[in-house]
């Protein structure tokens, strides 16, 4: 069953209340009608199963009924990923939301080859849109954060980082080295990847080092098999 997103402050009690985008998703494009069962979350780990009470071309109203699992990994992660352009882009931001990423950082290196510093308010939008229907269409309760662009550099003085290197460790091995850390930056690099310098100076700030297996990955594939290597360890 398809979920729809209704942002805690358009639910009251047992009430809810979809705007015009969502409503025109529920009534044009899904064809619900009122006692339609539907599952609608909050954005904020809440999931519930709903039946809908009235139907306008321009808002959508019903009843919540109960309480629906929204099972979330232990370990937060935050895919700090080398800016690339917008299909790939476009592909890690829906795939790894699917995978169980809670935060997306586009990260600019050296060898990045698209500025999104300078572009990133005209497609911030459709970029938070993307992550939006890939959490409907995967029942997730909670929507990952996509944050604006930052410097390698700076990202690098921030937490417990882990960067996908073929030189790396195993996934299982890097994982055992993880244990017990609750949150987690997982940098992949661009095309050509990070370059020797970036490499040294992740190095001197105590960075995990993990390889991908025995061939060389699209970014987009990286991200998605970085991301699921972890989390499907450390839960």
């Amino acid at each position: 069953m398809p979920q729809y997103f209704i942002p805690a402050e358009n639910m009251r009690g047992e009430n809810f209340f979809a705007g015009p985008d969502e409503a025109n998703h529920i009534a044009k494009a899904a064809r619900a009608r009122v006692g339609d069962e539907i599952e609608i979350f909050d954005g904020r780990g809440a999931r519930y199963r709903a039946v809908i009470k009235s139907v306008t071309s321009d808002a959508v109203t019903g009843a919540i009924k109960e309480k629906l699992p929204s099972p979330e990994y232990k370990t937060r992660l935050t895919l700090c990923f080398a800016v690339v352009a917008r299909p790939a882009l476009e592909d890690i931001l829906e795939h790894c939301t699917e995978a169980g990423v809670d935060v997306f950082q586009p990260v600019m290196a050296s060898r990045v080859q698209f500025d999104l510093f300078s572009d990133w308010e005209r497609r911030e939008g459709r970029l938070n849109q993307i992550v939006l229907s890939a959490a409907k269409q995967c029942g997730r309760g909670r929507l990952p954060a996509l944050r604006k662009p930052e410097k390698l550099d700076d990202l690098l003085a921030i937490g417990q980082a882990v960067f996908a290197s073929a030189d790396g460790l195993s996934p299982d091995e890097a994982a055992k080295g993880l244990a017990g850390q609750a949150d987690i930056n997982l940098f992949v690099g661009p095309e050509g990847g990070f370059t020797r310098g970036e490499l040294e100076f992740a190095a001197s700030k105590s960075t995990v080092f993990m390889n991908l297996g025995l061939y060389t990955l699209r970014a987009e594939s990286a991200c998605l098999a970085a991301t699921s290597a972890l989390l499907t360890r450390l839960g």
